[in-house]
């Protein structure tokens, strides 16, 4: 029996709408418009909170626009910084899940929240670890920080599917 790439599997629907969701969200924060209106505002927020946070936690922080500063290290937070890109996969991901539109809500909702909460606390222990361990800065922030974030969102997803969302419709 010859089975055919069909658009009306529910798979291969999801898979399309995912890449799709993927393509259309990561143009549209990397259009100058959505960079002054998303992007650097966000930014601008991450590294103020954070900022907040070093100095509760005892670490004389300063914040310059984007600029997050602690005793002998500096960081420039930017819209890459603050998970946007991740949360953006997620939401493409949550989308394109056969579900209904307040179970969409839902995913969407938890996930961003629980996205950029971790990313509040990564920017707040790389600053730490640049403050501290310099030489490991890079290692932490590009390979372990942004693996854990990814990680976090496909957990955040499964949790999402199993526990919001009903048998899937086909």
């Amino acid at each position: 029996m010859e089975q055919r790439l069909s658009l009306n599997k529910p798979v291969v629907r999801a898979c399309i709408t995912f890449l799709v969701c993927i393509i259309v969200f990561y143009t549209l924060l990397r259009t100058s418009i959505m960079r002054e209106l998303v992007g650097q505002p966000l930014a601008l927020a991450f590294a103020a909170v954070s900022g907040f946070v070093l100095n509760l936690l005892s670490l004389k922080a300063t914040t310059s626009g984007t600029i997050l500063q602690v005793e002998g290290f500096a960081a420039r937070i930017d819209d890459v910084c603050t998970g946007i890109f991740v949360v953006a996969i997620y939401v493409s991901a949550v989308l394109a899940y056969p579900s209904r539109a307040t179970e969409k809500l839902k995913g969407v909702l938890l996930g961003a929240s629980v996205i950029l909460s971790l990313n509040l606390i990564r920017v707040v222990s790389l600053m730490y670890i640049g403050r501290y361990f310099p030489s490991f800065f890079e290692t932490a922030h590009l390979l372990i920080w942004q693996s854990l974030i990814i990680f976090a969102a496909l957990l955040a997803w499964i949790y999402w599917t199993e526990r919001f969302v009903g048998a899937p419709r086909h």
